[in-house]
């Protein structure tokens, strides 16, 4: 009995500790994600060589965030994000070297964004580790850009007779997205937040637009497809102890 109620007047402590109330924090947030495109256009039957994989991207951001009380939650920021496009031929390949089993082409594309997102954030427990969710939308800036790439696979200096190449390119300057997380975050005896979230980013309109052509067994196939910047991605972030409390 003196156990437990010696328990329970820790976690009491722990838990009226760990509210922030008024606070802002300021931190870093790095994370990748599949970044998934679909078939838009072009010729709908397909070589069973070929395929559309989701594109790995990567993110960097410096994110600030202000705890109103121990229940909701802002947070903003800045930083850089990439998506693109990766298509690929299978190939014979040696056991030996099993990642040479495909040929493929990727382009990425860099984009600035700025979110704001409002979360509210449930009790923590004995350990100040509680449960987060977000929900809010993306200013994303994009720029203009054109990238082709291509690949050909050679035998003894003699061109194969396969090859793949596609041209991508952004048709926006600016969109905006919408996004939901879910996360567990650590709260630490000194101020400190660890947050580990997942990541759902969905975009309404087209940002991207990429035509892959690709040659096998003499036959020529052309596809098109399209990306809205749409991810399911993972994030991790540390938040430097409050600064500032009113």
């Amino acid at each position: 009995m003196k156990k437990l109620l010696t328990t329970s007047l820790v976690c009491f402590a722990l838990i009226s500790t760990a509210q922030s109330d008024k606070t802002w924090s300021f931190g870093a947030q790095w994370g990748f994600q599949g970044n998934h495109s679909w078939f838009s256009g072009g010729m709908e039957e397909a070589h069973a060589k070929f395929h559309v994989n989701s594109f790995g991207g990567g993110a960097l951001n410096l994110i600030a965030r202000y705890d109103e009380n121990k229940h909701w939650m802002l947070m903003t920021g800045l930083g850089f994000n990439s998506f693109g496009f990766e298509y690929s031929l299978t190939k014979n390949y040696s056991l030996r070297k099993p990642e040479d089993q495909s040929s493929s082409v990727s382009t990425q594309f860099s984009s600035l964004e700025i979110p704001t997102l409002i979360h509210y954030k449930f009790n923590p427990n004995c350990k100040n580790a509680k449960w987060v969710l977000g929900l809010g939308f993306v200013h994303t800036l994009i720029g203009l850009q054109t990238i082709t790439e291509a690949y050909s696979e050679s035998t003894e200096g003699a061109l194969s007779g396969e090859y793949i190449s596609s041209t991508s390119q952004t048709t926006k300057d600016l969109a905006c997205m919408y996004r939901m997380t879910v996360a567990r975050e650590k709260v630490f005896k000194k101020g400190g937040i660890l947050n580990v979230s997942l990541v759902f980013n969905l975009g309404l309109k087209e940002i991207a637009t990429s035509t892959v052509e690709y040659e096998v067994d003499q036959q020529k196939y052309k596809h098109e497809f399209t990306n809205n910047g749409n991810y399911l991605g993972f994030k991790l972030a540390y938040f430097l102890r409050p600064f500032t409390k009113h």
